[in-house]
């Protein structure tokens, strides 16, 4: 039984870790390669998306362009 609780614990634990790194990640601006435009996006976005490194596959709420974007600086 004491394994069980151990293990809720590790999980809730990740999903706190998760949900902090995303945060941070979100107060980020991301640079789109079609137009040169910063923005922002919401966490819930940043979470479900697509990533490797610092590449997120998301739409670009300017010109519409879908594919990789970059980190390009904090912005709070």
């Amino acid at each position: 039984m004491g394994w069980i609780i151990v293990t809720a614990v590790v999980i809730a634990a990740a999903f706190i870790l998760c949900a902090l790194y995303v945060k941070q990640i979100a107060k980020h601006k991301f640079r789109c390669k079609e137009c040169s435009e910063e923005f922002t996006l919401n966490w819930k976005t940043i979470l479900f998306s697509q990533h490797y490194d610092n590449q997120y596959e998301i739409r670009c709420p300017h010109c519409g362009h879908k594919g990789c974007t970059e980190i390009s600086g904090k912005d709070k």
